[in-house]
């Protein structure tokens, strides 16, 4: 199965202890072809845009989750490289979170038929293709998320952030 020989679980990384909550989860960069724009999703009555991925299950390397995170989403295969390391530390709903986040950039070459489209395992969850010159008028979370998009070097960021 793996290297490790280690069995698999499925059980997300998603842990909590009283007021303190840990996770690990992947998001990808996914740039159309001509790098003119990048997917987000947003979930209903929320009010930002993140990046596709979700939560690393035990067992699983982080590469694994964001192909088998884009294939349940997208249903795409495509081919990642690790881009950043980020730890997010957030108070919500008086709950501590701390959470990692692999982050992967990758290219889709194929032709954008809609630029809006609901995710393909969760109808909660809308999907857009958005212009890179109009990622400034969106928010998007985590608040370094956009100068992850806008860089353009192949350089790993580790990148620590307070919310």
């Amino acid at each position: 199965m793996d290297k490790y020989n280690l069995k698999k679980i499925q059980m997300d990384l998603d842990y909590t202890i009283d007021n303190n909550r840990f996770n690990a989860r992947v998001s990808s960069i996914i740039y159309s072809k001509d790098k003119t724009k990048v997917l987000l999703f947003k979930i209903q009555d929320r009010d930002f845009y993140m990046l596709p991925g979700g939560r690393i299950e035990m067992n699983e390397s982080s590469l694994d989750a964001i192909k088998r995170k884009i294939l349940e989403e997208l249903e795409l295969n495509l081919e990642f490289k690790l881009c950043s390391i980020q730890e997010h530390f957030l108070k919500l709903k008086n709950k501590n979170i701390m959470q990692y986040c692999f982050c992967y950039k990758t290219i889709y070459d194929g032709k954008i038929n809609d630029e809006k489209f609901v995710c393909k395992d969760n109808n909660s969850q809308m999907f857009e293709w958005i212009e890179l010159n109009k990622l400034s008028d969106i928010t998007i979370k985590p608040s370094s998320t956009l100068k992850l998009i806008q860089n353009d070097d192949n350089d790993i960021k580790h990148v620590i952030e307070f919310e």
